[in-house]
């Protein structure tokens, strides 16, 4: 069973199209879809924004529908050299906005014993690379970081940026995801498409009007992603 996750609803109103739903379950506020997609058991469902939202739908995926992979679609922001519409496989996820450095001996970004960054298996991301070379979709390889803020400044970033090299996008879901499916011992690979360029001129406005282009265009590699993926 596989497991995919977006935060709001442009970022899996795609998947409905191509889904066969069996079932549907309301577990606290969250609506678990179940069904098929190209054959894969799946289970679609909304976590709504947020950190908190994001580990507690992780959770009951994996403890009530024994997902095996978690797929993260949706949106981030961007970072320098990369453009409105580019796609990001993220090699690993972090938090921008933990610190405990005050009274704990532990970096930027840490959160206790849990590790810094979650990475993803190898096996996914060249899979995902090789969906991506077939489609010829521009996409960029590195790290994420997830908060619970909609970032519009490279100073929020400047923390983290000293403990995690390579980062390529901001968003606020991807690091509890992550690390829930690290915890229990699952896997998950992060796809995000670029809605909005941090720091750029209307930034802002940006998201507002490519967002739902750009979490469709996302959603339909996950689609291609699912046809080489054996779970």
């Amino acid at each position: 069973m596989i497991g995919i996750i977006g935060a709001i609803d442009y970022e899996l109103n795609f998947f409905f199209q191509h889904m066969i739903i069996a079932k549907t379950e309301i577990i606290a506020d969250k609506t678990f879809y179940v069904g098929k997609i190209k054959n894969h058991n799946v289970v679609i469902v909304k976590s709504g924004i947020g950190k908190v939202n994001a580990s507690i739908t992780t959770t009951i995926l994996i403890e009530r529908f024994n997902v095996r992979l978690i797929i993260n679609t949706g949106v981030a922001g961007g970072l320098e050299p990369l453009n409105v519409g580019d796609i990001i496989i993220a090699s690993g996820i972090a938090y921008f906005d933990v610190s405990l450095t005050e009274i704990d001996d532990v970096p930027y970004g840490k959160m206790g014993q849990d590790p810094l960054l979650v990475v993803t298996k190898d096996d996914y991301v060249n899979k995902a690379k090789k969906v991506f070379d077939r489609l010829v979709y521009k996409y960029f390889v590195g790290n994420l970081v997830s908060g619970d803020k909609f970032v519009t400044k490279l100073r929020d970033l400047a923390k983290i940026k000293k403990q995690v090299k390579d980062i390529l996008g901001v968003e606020m879901e991807g690091m509890a995801i992550a690390l829930t499916a690290f915890k229990f011992n699952r896997d998950f690979i992060s796809i995000r498409g670029i809605s909005d360029i941090i720091e750029s001129s209307n930034q802002s406005k940006s998201y507002r009007d490519v967002v739902k282009d750009v979490a469709a265009k996302t959603s339909e590699f996950v689609l291609a992603f699912l046809e080489v993926v054996d779970e």
